[in-house]
């Protein structure tokens, strides 16, 4: 986020249960910031629960950036906590792009719960020590691959 210059800040509205990301733009000048609040899981920095869903519903979002523990073609997102995936796939479901940020330890591996199919993906950034086969794979079902 600290690419993001101040015209490209002052544009956006940030929707986020995210501890680290919540402290970022809020260290920003004049931040749109909705944080979304629940019940805190300090191994996830995150706030999850139903008043994390409530918040959620009824919003809508051009763009969500989502955070995972496992990618696959075969089982799309995954985590290993139910009330993480509930708000992964709760974001997914109320945005029309839809952007996968994880590195590339996570690309490949499956984790317990499904956050959304693969077939909601728009685009994956990772690492540039992804494995070329799942990169290929990936890009053959539509899905744009940004490796940095």
């Amino acid at each position: 986020m600290a690419q993001l210059g101040g015209a490209q800040r002052s544009s956006l509205t940030i929707v986020t249960n995210s501890l680290p990301i919540i402290n970022e733009v809020s260290s920003w000048d004049d931040p749109h910031l909705v944080a979304i609040g629940g019940t805190y899981l300090a191994p996830y920095m995150a706030f999850v629960g139903p008043q994390a869903l409530a918040s959620v519903g009824p919003l809508n979002a051009d763009v969500a950036i989502i955070g995972c523990d496992g990618l696959t073609a075969e089982r799309g997102l995954t985590t290993p906590h139910q009330l993480v995936a509930s708000i992964g796939a709760s974001m997914v479901s109320r945005a029309q792009r839809k952007i996968v940020v994880a590195d590339s330890s996570k690309v490949g591996r499956t984790g317990f719960t499904p956050i959304a199919a693969i077939s909601e993906v728009d685009v994956l950034v990772t690492d540039d020590e992804v494995d070329a086969r799942h990169v290929k794979e990936l890009k053959d079902l539509g899905i744009e691959v940004i490796v940095t």
